[in-house]
């Protein structure tokens, strides 16, 4: 019995050490979403200092995923499926930037309360899939016409005119009013909460609903951070709420 126990604290210990030398970025969660181990290709990948920041402080991974309605979403969708899930997704990692990563998650044979994750973050993009990706936007952007009132018509015609891509390709930012983060759900949400605000202020809420900073928002709408921030304080004096950080709170609950 003694020599079972032994080569089985051998064998779990050599795993363990496979695990956190592992040439890719790998995690454990639970089926909550907690993170339960990570290597150390993911500690470098999320600019962490050291295991503990993710342990300790029990981080879930639906805190590091930008969309935190599709995180959930997808927490249950690994938590249920017996089959391995490959997708693509944007992570915010510890230094508040983010990254596109492709990975992969399965349950543990012998464990089904935990969860495997290895990933790899994307460099580029073909043109021709920037091209496909662009394509699909302004199909996805038409479906919200009937919600929209006459300027911001407007505004998504001339949204859907302009070629995304070539700005993309001629690093040339877009400063065009960006909805792309706005589900026809998240708009009605919006909308039914506060209906006061204009259609570039319900814009700037869906993105600071998303749990996005101001300079990341800056960088993404072409706007700076300080005329970001006199907008927020601008849209804050229509509500009720006594400080900002009550306003985001209300704002991120939103699923």
């Amino acid at each position: 019995m003694a020599s079972d126990s032994s080569e089985k604290n051998m064998t779990q210990n050599a795993l363990s050490s496979m695990f956190n030398w592992m040439p890719t970025c790998a995690l454990i969660i639970d089926s909550n979403g907690i993170i339960q181990d990570v290597n150390q290709k993911a500690i470098q990948f999320f600019r962490a200092t050291t295991k503990e920041d993710f342990i300790f402080d029990k981080q879930n991974l639906s805190n590091m995923i930008v969309d935190s309605h599709r995180a959930h979403e997808l927490i249950k969708l690994i938590a249920k499926s017996t089959d391995m899930i490959n997708k693509e997704i944007l992570i915010r990692r510890f230094d508040k930037t983010i990254a596109t990563v492709e990975f992969y998650a399965c349950h543990f044979p012998d464990n089904t309360s935990h969860i495997f994750i290895q990933f790899a973050e994307r460099k580029s993009h073909s043109h021709v899939y920037m091209y496909e990706l662009s394509d699909a936007f302004r199909h996805e952007v038409q479906r919200l016409k009937p919600y929209l009132n006459k300027p911001g018509k407007s505004i998504l015609e001339e949204i859907i005119i302009t070629d995304l891509v070539e700005g993309i390709v001629s690093n040339k930012t877009s400063k065009q009013n960006q909805v792309a983060v706005m589900t026809e759900e998240r708009i009605t949400q919006l909308t039914k909460l506060f209906p006061e605000f204009s259609n570039q202020e319900l814009v700037f809420c869906s993105y600071l609903s998303l749990n996005m900073s101001i300079d990341e928002i800056a960088s993404i709408t072409g706007k700076t951070a300080n005329s970001l921030r006199v907008s927020f304080h601008r849209i804050l004096k229509k509500t009720n709420f006594a400080t900002g950080k009550e306003f985001t709170r209300n704002l991120q609950a939103i699923k």
